[in-house]
């Protein structure tokens, strides 16, 4: 854009609207200042990747003014819904989401199942995802409370020929009694167990003083089912009037998860999952603030608080915003520590659940992968990238030091030619060192030993510049690329040392004795941290193997009166040190005799 095009538009709050050289919309972002907003996307400072996209797509930005910072939230929400466009992040389109509607205001209302929130006085409960989930409590109304099928007064429905209509179909009942009824509905989906539990309490003994012990039954059994439900139901929080959404969220490449615990009464009534869709990589402040404009503009379920699980830029005009909707003052905090902390924690913690059950059925793994493996050949320069050895080294303090090879070959690990090394030449903590061995060890036999035939195109190195370099070292004038990956203090913004309290080690490429910091979710991150990942884990195991193995011998070796003919000897009849310790003293003492079977035994 010129700048005489940025001066031209309006200093006031509003919307604008981003579009290319066809016309078709980029993105919609909203303002207190639409000049200024604007004019920040072209400055010269460093941008993220996707911004810069952004920029060199932009053909003409059409501003919308409005009244106030609200009204502009609302018209971005419509507006994005509308075009969907690209550059945004939004919900997963909302034709997937199920509502539960009720109109109290009708003659005869229904519980229905629709997929739209219309502009009507009807009472919404949703979006929902899971529409067996849905059904099930429809069904579950159906069964807790006497409801009536028909749309009008005149015929009976068919749950009055069943027993379960109380009659207001024909007249039995007036329809002011059985809106009571349905106002239970209503105070039930909305997790007011209590107060429902406490009205049928009240029906139940007015039933029972006239003599109406059937109709007493029915409510009986409904009260037992409510109670049952409300059992079953997580109590999360001490503060019973506690009435609050927790949001937990979990991202690889370009793929979010959002897990929306709905707390109400201090019980966790609904857990939900929503996909975010963006076709450019956005920050999680952005994806939040994303889904707290998409989701509250679909919902007419309010809490008095939303705890997020990090901080967005504009807080203060989401709580303005929620509280304008919802009619009451509704909190949007970040909590640090604490009871809402670890509630948030949980949410997060089932975000990860979700994601790996849907990993699958997004097929991530395979494209996510053959993407990275592209990118990642792409930016080391290689001509042929199929096969990746990683290596870790693993050890307590110096002592059981191990190392592990593990092999990436043609888009998946391969778990036969992983390999194990026990550090031999090595005395005490030293990384590099270990490194070297096993190195010069797994290349030494490359020519003799068929296991190590194949020659990798890739040496990937838990570790930094200081591992990385002993490994070059290690391989002489080999031409295979060797980089590391180590967690750092950096930050992605300008490469300096970060507080990690602040914003935490993110994990860095070694690349050319420079350290390279990849976007959070970039494909070649989420490939590279797999498979460094696998090295350790592999690793890791090893080594406790060892050092369990070593605690049972030294254990074995310090039982009074016991020397080595006699622990072979036990050892022999028994297969293991493991064996013999879960063996019976009377066993034992066949082998050694009593007085040596019960000194195994107590030193075991």
């Amino acid at each position: 854009m010129r700048e005489q095009e940025l001066k031209r538009l309006p200093d006031q709050p509003g919307v604008y609207v981003m579009k290319d050289s066809l016309g078709k919309v980029l993105y919609v972002g909203k303002a207190k200042n639409i000049r200024k907003r604007v004019a920040s996307y072209f400055n010269r400072q460093q941008k993220p990747a996707k911004i810069v996209k952004l920029v060199e797509k932009i053909h003409k930005v059409e501003p919308i003014v409005v009244k106030t910072e609200t009204e502009a939230l609302v018209l971005e929400s419509e507006l994005i819904k509308k075009y969907r466009p690209p550059f945004n992040v939004v919900m997963r389109d909302d034709k997937n989401y199920l509502y539960i509607r009720i109109n109290p205001k009708d003659s005869l209302p229904q519980i229905q199942l629709v997929r739209r929130v219309a502009k009507d006085k009807a009472k919404y409960f949703g979006p929902y995802v899971n529409s067996k989930s849905v059904k099930r409590t429809i069904q579950l109304l159906q069964k807790i409370f006497p409801l009536c099928t028909a749309k009008r007064v005149g015929r009976a429905c068919l749950n009055y020929h069943l027993g379960i209509c109380p009659g207001v179909c024909i007249g039995l009942v007036s329809s002011k009694e059985y809106k009571k009824t349905i106002d239970q509905v209503i105070d039930f989906l909305s997790g007011k167990y209590e107060e429902v539990l406490k009205s049928m309490a009240q029906k139940m003994s007015h039933l029972s003083e006239s003599k109406k012990f059937e109709q007493a039954a029915r409510l009986r059994d409904a009260i037992r089912a409510i109670k049952n439900i409300g059992e079953q139901q997580q109590i999360v929080t001490v503060d019973l009037k506690a009435n609050r959404d927790v949001i937990g969220l979990t991202r690889k490449l370009n793929k979010t998860i959002i897990l929306l615990l709905q707390i109400r009464h201090g019980k966790l009534l609904h857990q939900q999952q929503y996909v975010m869709d963006s076709r450019y990589e956005a920050g999680d402040p952005e994806v939040i603030a994303g889904f707290l404009r998409d989701y509250y503009s679909r919902t007419q379920d309010f809490p008095k608080e939303v705890l997020l699980p990090v901080a967005i830029f504009e807080n203060n005009f989401f709580e303005e915003w929620l509280s304008n909707l919802a009619g009451h003052k509704v909190a949007v905090t970040k909590p640090i520590r604490g009871r809402k902390r670890r509630l948030v924690d949980l949410a997060i913690r089932n975000a990860k659940v979700r994601f790996e059950e849907m990993a699958n059925k997004w097929g991530l793994d395979n494209r996510g992968v053959g993407e990275g493996v592209e990118k990642l050949k792409k930016l080391l320069k290689l001509k042929k990238l199929s096969r990746i050895e990683a290596y870790d080294i693993s050890n307590f303090q110096g002592a059981d030091s191990v190392g592990s090879m593990v092999v990436f070959e043609r888009g998946k690990m391969d778990k036969k030619q992983y390999r194990r090394f026990r550090i031999k030449g090595v005395v005490g903590p030293n990384d590099f060192a270990s490194l070297t061995e096993i190195l010069r060890r797994r290349f030494e036999h490359k020519t003799g030993d068929a296991k190590f035939a194949k020659l990798p195109d890739l040496i990937l190195i838990d570790g930094g510049k200081g591992q990385v370099n002993a490994a070059k070292k290690s391989l002489g004038r080999s031409k295979i690329k060797i980089i590391g990956m180590a967690k750092r203090g950096y930050s992605s913004r300008k490469g300096r040392a970060a507080s990690p309290t602040r914003r935490g080690p993110v994990d860095s490429l070694i690349i050319n004795n420079k350290i390279v910091t990849l976007p959070n979710h970039s494909p070649v991150k989420y490939l590279l941290q797999n498979i460094r990942d696998e090295a350790h884990r592999f690793a890791l195991s090893y080594h406790v193997h060892i050092r369990r193995k070593r605690m049972r011998a030294s254990e074995f070796e310090n039982i009074p009166g016991v020397g080595p003919a006699t622990r072979r000897k036990l050892v022999k009849k028994f297969g293991s040190l493991a064996a013999v310790k879960k063996a019976a003293e009377k066993d034992i003492a066949k082998v050694v005799g009593k007085r040596k079977a019960e000194m195994v035994k107590n030193q075991l």
